[in-house]
């Protein structure tokens, strides 16, 4: 019986009706968030870095419809352009600097988003890093 279980509970289940796809209805793509859905402005919430708080006092990314974007760091948005996409759960990131940052989407609903990767975004600082986003 024990065995049982923990092989049940080794299985991982999708929700019923799949992941949210932020309305992206392609065929096959069941993992596929619209671009639409991050067009906006979104504060951070939270940010974790190797398991540590390290969430930044009001930073907020402004993105753009044309892929392009803004980080207003506690008022600074000098060199803080960066441009952006997103294919799939996949959301690119790449500051001035030119260096790409790929992160994982989790989740993303009209006011929330999660997503997760190995670089703290609009910044080369490595680490298992998780953000969650709220729209302003």
């Amino acid at each position: 019986m024990m065995v049982a279980f923990a092989m049940t509970a080794m299985v991982a289940c999708e929700p019923e009706n799949g992941p949210d796809n932020g309305g992206n209805n392609n065929p096959g793509d069941n993992n596929g968030f619209s671009v639409e859905m991050f067009v906006g402005t979104w504060q951070v919430e939270n940010m974790t870095v190797d398991g540590q708080n390290m969430t930044p006092q009001n930073m907020l990314f402004i993105m753009n419809e044309d892929g392009t974007g803004l980080a207003n760091d506690n008022g600074v948005t000098e060199n803080n352009g960066f441009t952006w996409s997103v294919e799939g759960d996949q959301l690119t990131i790449t500051p001035r600097s030119g260096t790409h940052f790929v992160y994982t989407v989790n989740s993303l609903t009209e006011n929330e988003c999660t997503f997760s990767g190995t670089n703290v975004p609009m910044a080369d600082i490595p680490g298992n890093v998780v953000v969650h986003l709220v729209r302003v």
